[in-house]
């Protein structure tokens, strides 16, 4: 009798939920997501909106390393212990695929729930699965830019206009340029780091593999072969330093190393954390593929998305607050422009005021406003679930390329490597 005395006062009396019956163990919501200067502020931002709203609501947010955050869900999903599981999780999009191939239970179908329509496609795309259904809300963009060190360029006689519409050859020859005037390389590249392979792939709108992910489209693949053929010119050009790992990485560009940086929107912060070169450094988009079809100078890397899990008794209330927080709460998605330099995925950002400020690091350049439109423009592809199994085969690839061997034999045994690794033929 008491179960159906509490159930009845919190049908009565709830503000969660409207009509909705939630007993009072559905009153705590945990989330898990990594990336303290990034992620958690957002999450503890929209949690402490949400709670304002809903006072009966207790939102913990749990962070921890992105990997160690996609080892627990797997381990906890193989085991069946579902009660260890987050009730809100934030997962990366090169690894949704995976989820939903491998656990298609765990997370909750929200297109009926949630207008996603508003979102950018190619991010929709990342969290839908073969039949159509949706599943993710976009959070963070990965838009790709390039990044500029303007002073170089200037001195080797470029402007920014110069950088309108180019191709990765002629950003090489510009490359070339900079280096006999000014001594610095063009790029830094990590050897075991596919992103800029990826990049390249995605802005002509193709993969590893096909458009429902069941066959490797390694050898043949136009725009993978002119990707590996721009990274061996850069390097027989002398135009490469080579790092392995975050922390190198930041040094070549924070330490005068290199003229140019092509990377995810969301380095920006580790850009302009370095004063000394505030107002040396512009944005341009994506140089274009020379010869393959659909070429654009649009791409992505990285973001990621928010799911609820449908394994959780809470998931209705794990959705409500997604929808009421990153899925229609506008003004925090503004607030978090500065906060965390967010990136929206947004289609329409009218209302998102804080994209049109000017920022004085890149010049005056209104870069929100800019990463807002190219993100708009990124073709969608599907990165299926084998994404990180076939690019470490292709790491093994490219270093042959370099080396000199033919191109079409290298992405031939890449195609057979790949196929027995994943099981795709």
């Amino acid at each position: 009798m008491r179960l159906k005395s509490a159930l009845a006062t919190i049908l009565c009396s709830s503000v969660l939920f409207g009509a909705t019956a939630v007993s009072a163990a559905q009153t705590e919501l945990k989330l898990w997501a990594w990336d303290d200067n990034f992620n958690i502020p957002a999450a503890k931002m929209a949690a402490e909106r949400f709670q304002a709203k809903h006072p009966d609501v207790t939102i913990s947010v749990e962070s921890m390393a992105q990997n160690d955050l996609t080892q627990r869900l797997n381990t906890a999903l193989a085991a069946k212990n579902y009660r260890t599981l987050p009730d809100v999780v934030l997962i990366e999009d090169y690894r949704v695929q995976n989820f939903l191939t491998g656990y298609p239970d765990f997370l909750k179908d929200i297109g009926s729930q949630i207008d996603l329509t508003k979102f950018v496609d190619h991010k929709v795309a990342a969290s839908s699965d073969a039949s159509g259904k949706h599943y993710g809300v976009p959070f963070d963009a990965g838009v790709v830019a390039t990044y500029l060190r303007i002073d170089l360029f200037e001195k080797a006689g470029y402007t920014l206009e110069d950088f309108q519409d180019i191709t990765w050859d002629q950003f090489i020859e510009m490359g070339k340029k900079v280096k006999e005037t000014t001594g610095t390389a063009l790029l830094g590249y990590d050897p075991d780091d596919m992103h800029l392979i990826q990049a390249m792939m995605q802005s002509a709108g193709v993969w590893y593999t096909n458009a429902d992910a069941t066959k490797v489209t390694i050898a043949g693949n136009a725009a993978l072969k002119e990707a590996l053929l721009v990274l061996k010119k850069m390097h027989d050009a002398g135009l490469i330093v080579n790092y392995s790992g975050w922390t190198p990485m930041l040094a070549t560009f924070q330490q005068d190393q290199v003229a140019a940086v092509v990377q995810g929107c969301w380095l920006t912060p580790s850009l302009a954390s370095n004063e000394a070169q505030s107002g040396k450094w512009r944005i341009v988009p994506l140089p274009k593929l020379n010869n393959v079809p659909n070429a654009t100078h649009y791409s992505n890397l990285g973001g990621s998305q928010w799911f609820a899990n449908a394994l959780s008794d809470k998931s209705d209330l794990a959705v409500q607050f997604i929808k009421e927080t990153f899925a229609t709460d506008e003004d925090l998605i503004n607030q978090l422009v500065p906060k965390i330099t967010l990136v929206t995925t947004l289609k329409d950002t009218s209302k998102i005021t804080n994209n049109n400020v000017e920022n004085p690091f890149f010049g005056g350049q209104k870069i929100y406003t800019l990463f807002a439109d190219w993100n708009t423009k990124i073709p969608s592809v599907n990165y299926g679930p084998h994404t990180r199994a076939i690019a470490s085969i292709i790491s093994e690839g490219l270093q042959r390329v370099i080396a000199g061997e033919d191109i079409d034999t290298v992405l031939q045994d890449c195609q057979s490597n790949a196929e027995m690794q994943v099981g795709l033929m």
